[in-house]
């Protein structure tokens, strides 16, 4: 089992001798670091705005808010690839709880990629917001009309839904936390190909 686990990643044959893929490809992995990297960014606008001046903490929200629409965007883009595109299939070998805790954590990176920027949106759309958003002071963004334009219990409950974005962001941190451990376990104890399946670089 520990030798099937450790083969190299480059393609494998199924029982009938069909080519059987084991790495994501270019676009699953361009979309993936991609978005890793503005997610990470995010974080990082979204801890230093609350320390600056005000206006400059205006300036890093509006970086935060505009690469959280292109997370949007790009989340969509790879979610709409994954279902015309499969993952690879799992190394020979990976126990049963271990391919059930990475499909757990897999669909919970969409809801918090798709889900955090949607709340966001949602709180940027406000009944009070004037103005709509300008992506990097450039490009111009829609409010959603239908919460920009609630009142009364309607506005209520839009504001709520907004307030989840807090709620989700201690998810990312949780699902970060246990998804990068599990890359370097299987990395430097398991000494398997998980990681090599998003890393092109590491490919044999």
């Amino acid at each position: 089992m520990s030798e099937a686990r450790s083969q190299p990643v480059s393609v494998e044959r199924a029982a009938d001798g069909r080519r059987v893929v084991t790495y994501y490809s270019t676009v699953a992995v361009t979309l993936h670091w991609l978005i890793a990297v503005m997610i990470l960014s995010n974080i990082v606008l979204a801890w230093l705005h609350e320390d600056v001046s005000s206006a400059t903490s205006a300036r890093l929200m509006l970086w935060h808010k505009s690469t959280g629409i292109l997370v949007l965007l790009l989340s969509l883009m790879r979610l709409a690839w994954r279902v015309a595109y499969p993952a690879p299939p799992y190394p020979a070998g990976l126990p049963a709880w271990e391919r059930t805790s990475s499909r757990i954590v897999h669909w919970g990176f969409y809801v918090i990629m798709i889900g955090m920027p949607l709340t966001g949106w949602i709180m940027t759309s406000g009944p009070r917001t004037k103005a709509a958003l300008m992506l990097y002071g450039v490009v111009p963004w829609p409010m959603l009309g239908f919460v920009h334009g609630a009142q009364g219990q309607a506005a209520a409950v839009w504001h709520a839904v907004g307030e989840t974005h807090g709620v989700l962001a201690y998810l990312a941190y949780l699902l970060i936390v246990l998804h990068v451990g599990a890359a370097l376990k299987h990395q430097f104890l398991d000494r398997d190909v998980i990681m090599a399946r998003m890393m092109p670089w590491m490919r044999r």
